[in-house]
């Protein structure tokens, strides 16, 4: 019997956090220049954000700072930034060579992510030509890259939820683990110390749609 099972059976708390996540994640505050660094945004508490589709758009996906109400991240597909172009929603054909569908590659998933205020860096993200884990490379604008994140098989975790890991660079060693609950509300992250660092929840709203 796995750990995971085991758990099921003995601990009524961890049946809802595996079901549908933990509601009150406790987050362990981390020092500055720990992890994965790409700019070195610091903050004395616990950063709310809030991450929403443009409206009749297919691929404008923004972040929201959720104190502020102001947008901190804008993603959108290579040339296509809707604060940019002429063209926000996509109805020309100037993007056409980056959602070409090349086997084993995913490259829906290729976007450049512009920072917006806040602090916040631009960066791009660009799927591995072939990957059996759907590994993403997460790279400054020079190319350089920060971090990757890939499926880990269930086989490896010996777990029924759904695993990611984040490696510094190339590098497939764990520095963090995201674990999504097994109706997809939360993914909580977890840093090489079994640290909660982060949560990422969906909405009611969201869950429905």
């Amino acid at each position: 019997m796995t750990a995971e099972m085991n758990n099921l059976i003995n601990d009524p708390d961890f049946c809802v956090e595996f079901a549908m996540g933990d509601p009150t994640p406790d987050l362990v505050p981390q020092t500055r220049g720990s992890g994965i660094v790409i700019k070195g945004v610091y903050f004395d508490k616990p950063k709310r954000y809030l991450m929403k589709k443009a409206h009749m758009s297919k691929e404008d996906v923004r972040i929201f700072d959720v104190d502020s109400g102001k947008v901190v991240l804008v993603s959108h597909h290579p040339g296509k930034n809707p604060y940019e172009k002429l063209d926000p929603l996509g109805l020309s054909n100037n993007d056409a060579k980056y959602t070409r569908h090349t086997m084993g590659a995913e490259w829906e998933s290729a976007c450049d992510v512009t920072g917006r205020a806040g602090g916040m860096p631009s960066f791009k993200i660009r799927p591995k030509s072939i990957s059996r884990h759907g590994r993403q490379y997460i790279k400054q604008m020079n190319n350089e890259t920060i971090m990757n994140i890939g499926k880990v098989s269930k086989m490896k975790t010996m777990s029924l939820r759904d695993h990611f890991m984040v490696g510094r660079g190339e590098s497939k060693d764990i520095e963090y683990l995201i674990v999504a609950d097994m109706v997809g509300r939360t993914f909580t992250i977890r840093n090489n110390k079994e640290e909660v660092v982060a949560q990422v929840s969906k909405t009611t709203k969201a869950m429905i749609k």
